[in-house]
Parts: structure tokens; C-alpha cells; sequence
């Protein structure tokens, strides 16, 4: 480990040995390619960490602010891509039928602890709190995404546990025409999108989009002997197929006047590699199931969004805004039972929300005192589970239903959630800032006791000059355990009405250093969490018995980097992150490690423009990621036949390589070229998560897009 830090710290060392340029051959230069001026550069606008416009250097939480330019140039596909790549902490944890991540160590079965939102509107569903961060969410009309680490309950409620990723969508002016792109690749990729953008007047203009993405997946072959089964069988793999019904998304931003409408629709569908909802992880045969209005094995999810706001500017320094919004989700979960019958099953439930959001904030100065805001602000929100069912088969057939209208796999009821929430942002001096941040929230629960929490948040932010920034901040969050946990009568995710809500409490101290003339930015971020009440599934739990229980506690620290370095014709930027677990109860851990998750992992990202002098709309990336090894636990399992139990099974370490180039009008002013090679080495490696054992990870993938502006 010591070499690789070094290693680390030598390119760091290269990059502050690059020739210097002035600030005026910077903002000359860096232009398109940085997607940035370098006014922004130096004073990036975000809102998401106070509700209100204000500098990266004065959010109270450590945050990431990723461009669009930035997805772009390293050709992600997927949300999870980009979350993976910039941001420290974040890592990738295998689910059995969806795409999952982690933050500093924190997962569950589907993303359920991170709340990801577009333009301050979430997108966790409610019965199962999820929002996964694949083809269902496109990439294309991102201006930049906010993501705030560490709790944020403060100001959004109670699905903010580890995080926030609020994803800031592009304004009709930024777009100024109409794209449509076309990509096709190895294992089945074949992606369409569409962008559309256009300004009225000065407040008035439109933003359009649409993506469609599918892909058979890369086949992997699993040998008999490496069969986790009790009657083995060679077989295959899918990883990262999402096909038969393909993931897409549609939607619209329209400003006009003081009002906003957002509009969204997304779907993915992603096919689960192993068989038995991820409880044995036996190979299976794809084609030989049913499809049921297009879904096979696996997980998919349909959402539908809708939002109306309303903001406004008064005199005397005062900002109100009035939000509401209705929200309608969708899950099926298709699972194979037994292999060896064929027997496989699907569950179905749909929920809905209605909910009303206000808020007024207002700006005062005390003239010995210091200045700054306070806002007030209120929510009330309703959610339904309104339908659901459960039929299962054999020999690849559907012929059973489960459930009944008596009683249905998830029973249908509603809840209400009740919502006060305050924060005042005040500056004692120029170089001193305090930050507090206050939320009441109070849930009806559907048969049982009503839920009641605040969530407290406090920060310093000391900036003694341009060139240096600190905070010292303490918050708490708070997750109520997911409806689908509390009221569904499958025995494999059985719980109970009584399942207590997950909290989070966190400390974080950040350094930020800006660096020949801003050019260099470092960040360093050291954390610590208190994680209890912590929902897990218990494994020794028999048949008839309640699998989730809030018996769970992970105390453990951590250190960030995060640096960039950016130049006329190239950027660097990089992430390290090291964490490490001080104790646990019920959550997983091998000593002072998280089960599946590396203590060391990083990024090195390099951009650069070689024929800058000559040609300066050709881009290459190259993205290196270092995943670090990690304890990834097979228990009560069998292997080639025979029961097994490795509480101390190890993955190896990996380093992943990805490339790609871009090339803008290399024959007509309206085209654009871009063609990206992912894991370039192709990399043997594995990844644990929910699942009962490591899974097989995706080798070298191609993709070749063709974009065509009119």
C-alpha cells in the first residue's frame, strides 16, 4: 500500500512540475474544452448544499461538482460511470438484479441510501426507496451534477443517508439547437439519444430529451466446478445486459416567467446475472424463461415525474418559492427459483406520491454583527402502494398465482410525511462563515407508530484568503426503512411494520488549496460516521423468520483527496480515498475492513488535446482506476457440489484502464466523432455487494457514436 501512495503522490509531483500560463492565455485557452471559463473555474456556483446560489468554498459539506464537459470526455455511459469516477468514496457494489453503489462503505440490496434528484426533484422511489443509477437517468442534458457527501437530511429528509446527487439539467439557451446521436458497439450496445434546446426570451425557453440503450451483455463462462450450486452445471453469465424491453428516457424543462415545469420519464432493466434473487447464485439459461411484457430475469423499473415551480423575488431581500409535484413508480423483480425445473417467478408492486413543497428565504445585515440569510420552508408529502402481485412458474412458464386480493405480496396502504426545516447562512467577517441547517420531520405510518426525527447540521467554513479554505461540520441523516421491507409477505425479504428508521451521524474537516493561479486544486477530507440502526438481512434467519432487522452499527473513518490540474491543452485530475472500520455490530466487517468494499481505491484521469497547435477539437482520455482488494465473504453456500463457508474470502486488486478520443466537425461543422474503449487490458476481476458471492465483472467493451447537430 505504502508504494502505491507514493506512486500517487509522485504524479502529483508531475503535475506541479508542468509549465506555468498566465490567466489570460488560461481563459483564452482552456474554453470549450474545459466547458468552463475561468471566472467559473475559480468560483463554480452550486445550490444544492444550502438551497441557495453559492461558491463550492462556502458549502457547508464537502462537495463534488462534475461538468458537462467532464462526462463527456471520460464517455460514461451511466450515472454510475461518473459517480465511480470523480467522486471520492463513492465505489460500485454488485447487486443481484440492479446497478448499486456505495458511499464510504454504506450499501444495501438496490440503491437505497444515497437521494438522487434532477433540479432539486427526487427520484428514490418510495415503497422501495431506490433510484439506481443506470440507463434510466441520461447523461446528455446535464449541465453539472452537485454531489454533497456525507448527511443531508438537514434539508431534503429522510432518504439523504450518505449522500446527495443532484443532477442540474441544461437550459434551452445552453443547447441552442437540436442533437441526435447515434452509438452501437460489441455485446449487443446499440443507443439512440435525442437533445433539444431553445430560449424564447430572457426568462422563457425549453429543454427536450430522449435516450434509448440496449445491450445483450457479455457472456461469461462459469464452469461446472465454479458453479455455486448443490448441482453444478456449466453455464453462463450475462453482465451488464440490459435488453428485451430497453432502458430509455424522456422529458422536458420548460421555464417560463417565474414558473418552471419538469417532466420525466425513465425505464431500465437490467438482467440478473445469477440465478435465485441473488440467494445462491447458480448459473441459469436467459433465453429459456418467459418474458413477460418484455421483462425477463432481472430487476426493471419504470418512473414518472412531474414537477410545477414557482420563484419569485421580492423587495427588501426576500425569495419565496412553491413547488408540487406527483411521482409514479413501477418494480418488477423476475427472479429464477430453481434452475434445475426452470421454476421462476416475478413480483410487481406500484406506488405513487403527491407532495407540496415552500419555502421563503430572507437576506439581513447587522451592521456590527455580520450578514447573511435565513430560510423557512415547509413539506407535505403523501405516497400510495396501490397494487401489487406475485405469480410464479416451471419449465420456463408462468402458470401461478401467488397472491391473492386478500392478500397481496405487498399489502397496499399510504403514509404522510410532515415536514418543517430551516437554515441560516451567516457571515461574521469575509473570511468567517457559520452554517446551521435544521429539519422536523413526522410520518403516519400505514399500522404503526408515527415516526418522528430532526436532523441537525452544523458548519465553520474559515477562508483566510483566496488561496486556502476550511470547514469543520458535524450533520446527522436519517433513512425510514423502505415500505417493500415493512409490509411485503415474500419469506426471502420478509420484515416488519416495526422497523425502525437508519441513522447517520458524521464529522468532516476539508482543506482546499488553490495553486498557481488557481490552476491546481487539492481537497483533502477526513470523515468520521456513526452508522446505527442499521437495516441488514440476517443470514442465519430460518424460513418462516423476519430477515431484516434493525440490529445493525458501523463506526469508521476515513481520508479524501481529490485534485485537479488544468492546463491549455490537458487536465489531471485524480481521487484517493482510504477508509477503515473502528467497530460494527450486525453490519459486515473483517477486522478493520468493510466486507466488499476496498479500504484503498482511486482515480487518474488524464484529458488532453495533442494537436492543440494545429487542431484543437480532437480530445483523448485515458482513465485509470484502482480498485484495491478487498474481503468478499462466501457464507453457507456450496461449490462444485460441495457446502462451503469462506468468511474470509478475498478479490483480488484491480486496475482498469478505459480510453477513448473525440473528435468535433472532423468533416461538416455539425458532426462529432467519438469512439471509447472500456476496460482497455481486459481485466479478469470480481466484485462482491449484496450478493451470496463475488460476481464476475464486464471485460473490454466498444462503443462508436456519431453525433449530428441541426
Amino acid at each position: 500500500m505504502k508504494r502505491r501512495i507514493l506512486l500517487y503522490s509522485a504524479l502529483c509531483t508531475l503535475i506541479l512540475a508542468q509549465p506555468a500560463f498566465s490567466s489570460e492565455e488560461l481563459a483564452n485557452n482552456v474554453g470549450d474544452y474545459a466547458n468552463l471559463s475561468l471566472e467559473e473555474l475559480l468560483d463554480v456556483t452550486i445550490y444544492s448544499a444550502s438551497k441557495q446560489e453559492e461558491s463550492v468554498n462556502e458549502a457547508p459539506v464537502p462537495v463534488t461538482v462534475i461538468t458537462s464537459k467532464m462526462i463527456e470526455n471520460i464517455g460514461a455511459r451511466t450515472l454510475k460511470d461518473v459517480l465511480i469516477t470523480y467522486v471520492p468514496g463513492i465505489t460500485f457494489s454488485q447487486d443481484q438484479n440492479d446497478v448499486n453503489v456505495s458511499m464510504r462503505g454504506v450499501y444495501a440490496s438496490s440503491q437505497q441510501k444515497i437521494l438522487i434528484m434532477i433540479n432539486g426533484h427526487r427520484l428514490n422511489s418510495r415503497a422501495f426507496s431506490s433510484s439506481d443509477p443506470d440507463y434510466g437517468i441520461s447523461l446528455d442534458n446535464i449541465k453539472q451534477i452537485e454531489v454533497l457527501r456525507g448527511p443531508g437530511s438537514s434539508l431534503y429528509g429522510n432518504i439523504a443517508l450518505t449522500g446527495i446527487v443532484n443532477i442540474i439539467t441544461k437550459k434551452g439557451e445552453d443547447v441552442n439547437g437540436s442533437y441526435v446521436k447515434g452509438s452501437i458497439g460489441n455485446n449487443g450496445q446499440k443507443r439512440v439519444s435525442y437533445l433539444h434546446g431553445n430560449k424564447f426570451s430572457e426568462k422563457d425557453d425549453i429543454l427536450l430529451w430522449g435516450n434509448y440503450y440496449e445491450a445483450d451483455g457479455e457472456k461469461v463462462l462459469i464452469p461446472k466446478e465454479k458453479d455455486y450450486s448443490d448441482k453444478p452445471q456449466e453455464g453462463f453469465a450475462i453482465i451488464d445486459g440490459f435488453k428485451n424491453k430497453p432502458s430509455y428516457d424522456v422529458g422536458l424543462v420548460y421555464n417560463f416567467g417565474d414558473f418552471s415545469i419538469f417532466a420525466k420519464q425513465g425505464y431500465s432493466n437490467y438482467i440478473e446475472p445469477f440465478s435465485a434473487g441473488g440467494k445462491n447464485g447458480k448459473v441459469y439459461d436467459y433465453d429459456k424463461y418467459r418474458t413477460i411484457f418484455g421483462i425477463g430475469s432481472g430487476q426493471s423499473n419504470k418512473n414518472s415525474h412531474f414537477d410545477f415551480s414557482y420563484k419569485k423575488s421580492f423587495e427588501n431581500d426576500i425569495e419565496f418559492s412553491f413547488n408540487g409535484y406527483n411521482d409514479y413508480n413501477d418494480t418488477q423483480i423476475a427472479y429464477i427459483l430453481d434452475p434445475s425445473i426452470q421454476e421462476h417467478g416475478l413480483i410487481s408492486f406500484h406506488d405513487t406520491a403527491l407532495g407540496f413543497t415552500s419555502q421563503v428565504m430572507k437576506g439581513y445585515d447587522f451592521e456590527n454583527f455580520g450578514k447573511g440569510n435565513i430560510l423557512f420552508g415547509a413539506q407535505i408529502e403523501r405516497m400510495s402502494v396501490y397494487d401489487s402481485s406475485y405469480f410464479t412458474g416451471i419449465n420456463g412458464e408462468f402458470d401461478k398465482f401467488v397472491d391473492t386480493n386478500a392478500k397481496k405480496i405487498l399489502e397496499p396502504g399510504s403514509e404522510t410525511v410532515y415536514s418543517l426545516f430551516t437554515q441560516a447562512k451567516h457571515r461574521m467577517s469575509d473570511n468567517l462563515i457559520f452554517n446551521f441547517g435544521l429539519r422536523y420531520d413526522e410520518k403516519q405510518r400505514f399500522k404503526a407508530n408515527n415516526l418522528r426525527d430532526f436532523s441537525p447540521r452544523l458548519a465553520i467554513i474559515y477562508l483566510p484568503s483566496e488561496l486556502f479554505q476550511m470547514k469543520l461540520s458535524y450533520a446527522q441523516s436519517f433513512v425510514d426503512s423502505p415500505y417493500w421491507y415493512r409490509y411485503n409477505s415474500n419469506p426471502t425479504f420478509l420484515g416488519s411494520p416495526d422497523l425502525k428508521p437508519e441513522h447517520l451521524r458524521s464529522l468532516q474537516f476539508s482543506l482546499t488549496s488553490d495553486l498557481l493561479e488557481k490552476r491546481l486544486n487539492n481537497n483533502i477530507n477526513v470523515f468520521y460516521n456513526d452508522l446505527y440502526d442499521f437495516l441488514y438481512r440476517d443470514p442465519q434467519a430460518g424460513v418462516n423468520d423476519i430477515k431484516y432487522k434493525n440490529a445493525g452499527s458501523l463506526k469508521s473513518i476515513g481520508i479524501e483527496e481529490d485534485i485537479s490540474f488544468i492546463q491549455d491543452f490537458y487536465t489531471i485530475r485524480g481521487n484517493l480515498t482510504y477508509q477503515k472500520a473502528i467497530s460494527a455490530q450486525g453490519y459486515p466487517i473483517t477486522g478493520s475492513e468493510i466486507n466488499n468494499i476496498p479500504s484503498l481505491f482511486g482515480n487518474l484521469i488524464f484529458d488532453v488535446r495533442p494537436l492543440y497547435w494545429l487542431y484543437n477539437k480532437f480530445s483523448v482520455n485515458l482513465t485509470g482506476r484502482y480498485i484495491g482488494s478487498q474481503v468478499s465473504p462466501i457464507l453457507n453456500n456450496y461449490l462444485d457440489g460441495k457446502a462451503i463457508n469462506l468468511p474470509e474470502n478475498r478479490v483480488n486488486q484491480a486496475f482498469i484502464v478505459n480510453t477513448g478520443f473525440r473528435v468535433t466537425e472532423p468533416w461538416l461543422e455539425k458532426i462529432t466523432l467519438d469512439g471509447r474503449i472500456y476496460n482497455l487490458l481486459d481485466t479478469k476481476y470480481e466484485q462482491g455487494g449484496t450478493v451470496v458471492h463475488p460476481y464476475p465483472q464486464a471485460g473490454r467493451w466498444f462503443l462508436l457514436s456519431l453525433e449530428y447537430k441541426f
